[in-house]
């Protein structure tokens, strides 16, 4: 179970970061800028590549990485394109619910999974319904949301699978930077939009935006590479439990939320409602009777 420790700080670490972005944010970047610093940022990986053995591969081990940078990079641009049409409070809760539906159903084909025990499907029940619940702050479902937020909720379940299939056959360190490597290159395509180049050298002279960004993607980048250390330990069975797991996350975000509002309040201030924090209390609840069914 040493996974199970590895992915809980992972999603620490996530929290940090989207406590960062939710910041970021805040002044209406657009999608695709965010995108690209996110997938440049991941592409510094490969400052490690002196300290490894590292090695070049056939073309079919490194299809996986390659489908899963191209994937992976899709899968943000679609979230960001998600957020700037809908609010997180309808995005989020979607994303959490579907996301480890899809990786479930995507096992079955990609690692011929047959069978899951009882309590691990439990425990992904409660997972998923606390996930929903604690990202949830009771503002009207929109049916168009769902539309919006099938395609990311879909990508990001297929990277968690290429990923996977990824550190079957490849070392993690290896695979890591194959993979992050072929993001940062995706990205680049946006550069020939001439809009988009403004907006980014626009963005660069901003030094404040640009110290938060790197802040929260230090964080973020920590996370990321807890969590792919994760998927590389987990069992194939168990890997919707493990995106199912993402539900820590919002219950580490909610806790940095709400200490923020109290001592920051100038740099972000939340309502947190009666209502709706019993909610979120009876959600971590829910996260909590997961996590224990499958630790048991």
């Amino acid at each position: 179970m040493f996974w199970l420790i590895v992915a809980i700080s992972a999603y620490f670490f996530l929290a940090l970061s989207s406590l960062g972005d939710k910041i970021f944010l805040k002044g209406k970047e657009d999608p695709k800028t965010y995108v690209f610093y996110v997938c440049l940022f991941s592409g510094l990986i490969v400052l490690l590549i002196p300290f490894i053995d590292f090695n070049l591969y056939s073309f079919s081990v490194l299809i996986w990485p390659i489908l899963e940078g191209i994937v992976y990079a899709g899968a943000l641009y679609a979230l960001f394109y998600a957020l700037d049409k809908y609010e997180v409070s309808v995005v989020i809760p979607i994303l959490g619910g579907l996301q480890p539906i899809f990786i479930f159903i995507l096992s079955f084909f990609f690692f011929n999974i047959r069978e899951i025990s009882l309590q691990n499907t439990l425990a992904l029940v409660f997972l998923i319904a606390g996930t929903f619940l604690i990202s949830f702050d009771g503002k009207k479902f929109k049916s168009r949301g769902l539309l919006f937020c099938l395609l990311p909720a879909f990508l990001f379940a297929l990277d968690f699978i290429l990923t996977k299939k990824v550190f079957i056959g490849q070392p993690f360190l290896e695979g890591l930077i194959y993979m992050r490597v072929t993001s940062c290159l995706v990205v680049f395509f946006f550069l020939f939009n001439k809009h988009f180049r403004k907006n980014v050298l626009k963005n660069g002279k901003q030094s404040k935006k640009k110290t938060l960004f790197l802040g929260a993607q230090t964080m973020g980048a920590i996370g990321a590479v807890l969590q792919s250390y994760a998927i590389s330990l987990v069992p194939i069975t168990s890997l919707a439990i493990l995106n199912a797991l993402k539900g820590t996350q919002y219950v580490f975000l909610l806790i940095l939320t709400f200490l923020t509002s109290i001592f920051y309040s100038k740099i972000l201030k939340e309502n947190f409602k009666k209502q709706n924090l019993l909610l979120k209390i009876i959600s971590v609840t829910i996260i909590g009777v997961g996590i224990a069914l499958f630790a048991l």
